[in-house]
């Protein structure tokens, strides 16, 4: 499968096992618009990928051993890897679970809000100049380094911790420390605010509602917009069941999965009712 040399080359981690149908979805839907699509992994060998996907180890990029990120929990290397992903190539990151409507044009700022009004940092492209990502760069490498976008309780917790184990604490107290608070912080105290695209655009649905998507009663796609881009299938919300069931026939996922030739060979048939 060849990409455009016109639309941005787009990444993402995977650290652990294989990948689920999901996953690999979501990786072979933007493959299929058009970008050229790479798996970066922390594994001794690479995960099995879908067409048009390629795979490359993450110290092609990063190596979070020296800095003593290697035991890190996969969320947070994660957060951290894509700021290396984003100051040395010319990639987008994207979570595995963000599934491509449309192809991507290039952009210097890809970040977007959620309904809620949160900074999700699941879609991200800083420039290489931008000062929210060299800020980031510098303060996690920082050893000794506090998170100022957290509490005083949790920094005075963060501070009981040895230097090199604080970003770390910081994790550890708050999840989203290293990724989507310390982004929000940052965007807005660097003036950058101003580049993050609406919910529409990549979030176009809450994380609770992702259902829907799986439903064969919910044809119409009243949230998909000419603006949207991608939808965020917040992997970690979706029932379990979807994860070894096929998709309700004319289904959003499964009109996508037909869109694009997608096998769901293995996948068990749902059980259903009288409609």
């Amino acid at each position: 499968m060849s990409f455009s040399k016109s639309l941005p080359p787009v990444a993402s981690l995977w650290v652990g096992g294989e990948l689920n149908w999901l996953h690999k979805l979501c990786l072979a839907s933007y493959a299929y618009h058009g970008h050229e699509v790479v798996l970066f992994f922390m594994a001794d060998t690479a995960p099995s990928v879908p067409p048009g996907v390629r795979t490359a180890p993450i110290t092609d990029v990063w190596d979070p051993a020296p800095a003593g990120h290697a035991g890190a929990p996969a969320s947070m290397l994660s957060d951290l890897f894509r700021l290396y992903l984003l100051k040395k190539t010319d990639m987008v990151w994207i979570d595995t679970d963000m599934l491509a409507v449309r192809p991507m044009p290039v952009a210097d700022y890809r970040v977007g809000f959620e309904p809620t009004g949160a900074i999700n940092g699941a879609v991200l492209r800083l420039p290489q100049t931008s000062k929210t990502l060299n800020k980031l760069i510098d303060w996690f490498e920082d050893p000794e380094w506090i998170t100022p976008w957290l509490g005083e309780k949790d920094q005075a917790e963060i501070a009981k911790a040895p230097p090199g184990k604080r970003l770390l604490r910081a994790f550890e107290l708050r999840r989203p420390a290293v990724g989507p608070r310390a982004l929000t912080y940052t965007l807005r105290k660097c003036g950058e605010m101003k580049h993050a695209h609406g919910p529409e655009a990549f979030y176009p649905l809450r994380g609770v509602m992702t259902d829907v998507l799986f439903s064969g009663y919910c044809t119409e796609d009243n949230w998909l917009t000419e603006n949207t881009l991608a939808v965020h299938l917040y992997a970690s919300m979706i029932r379990r069941y979807h994860a070894t069931h096929r998709p309700e026939d004319n289904s959003f996922i499964a009109r996508t999965v037909k869109q694009i030739g997608f096998d769901l060979g293995g996948l068990k048939h749902q059980r259903l009712g009288k409609r």
